[in-house]
């Protein structure tokens, strides 16, 4: 690819172009939550275990999304979109809550 192409393609999109290492630091760090999580489930934790879990998950997801999606470098609607997707998962999951946790109390 010439330079010129390649200013074309940097000035359309106006997102910094990553470096492989970049992208393969991501991925090592991935691998290494997920064997986290692999030799988390050989250890008994009690109720920590769920909480544990949860928190390597999120991790993970927030990695992928800031990286290999691109949210990081992206626009500001892209982050005004995340936002308003997680105050509504938010409010979805503490209606689903608010209702399990009342049944039994309901039943008795």
């Amino acid at each position: 690819m010439s330079q010129n192409s390649q200013h074309a393609l940097q000035s359309d999109h106006d997102e910094p172009i990553s470096s492989v290492a970049y992208y393969l630091r991501v991925f090592a760090a991935l691998i290494a939550l997920t064997a986290l999580t692999v030799g988390l489930s050989f250890v008994e934790l009690g109720p920590w275990h769920l909480v544990l879990g949860l928190i390597i998950a999120t991790t993970k997801a927030v990695l992928v999304a800031l990286f290999f999606m691109h949210v990081l470098h992206g626009a500001r609607l892209t982050w005004i979109v995340i936002a308003a997707s997680l105050l509504f998962l938010v409010i979805l999951l503490g209606l689903t809550m608010s209702d399990y946790l009342t049944r039994a109390w309901s039943v008795l």
